[in-house]
């Protein structure tokens, strides 16, 4: 089931522009897919060596860390660290 109400809106990460961004104050961490990074042209982050346990209570492993990544949201700047998951046909790569 989709959520047709989340608030999306676009940022600019790296110059360019990124809509339908999902925007969630209530998320413990921030996450990209490999693949928008990609896009991006970011292709360097830290190694992750923990991991997440998601709200369907499965276990992820990021492939990655980013920190203070520039995002520009409505003219402002943000500086945020964030955790990149990779991402397949159905969703995450779920560890268990």
């Amino acid at each position: 089931m989709v959520d047709t109400n989340n608030p999306t809106i676009t940022t600019i990460i790296k110059g360019r522009e990124v809509p339908g961004t999902i925007i969630d104050g209530g998320l413990g961490v921030n996450v990209i897919s490999q693949r928008t990074c990609h896009t991006l042209g970011i292709r360097e982050w830290e190694p992750c060596l923990f991991w997440l346990r998601m709200a369907d209570t499965s276990l992820v492993r990021p492939t990655g860390l980013i920190w203070d990544l520039e995002v520009i949201i409505g003219g402002h700047t943000f500086l945020i660290s964030v955790m990149v998951l990779q991402l397949n046909a159905r969703g995450l790569t779920h560890c268990c």
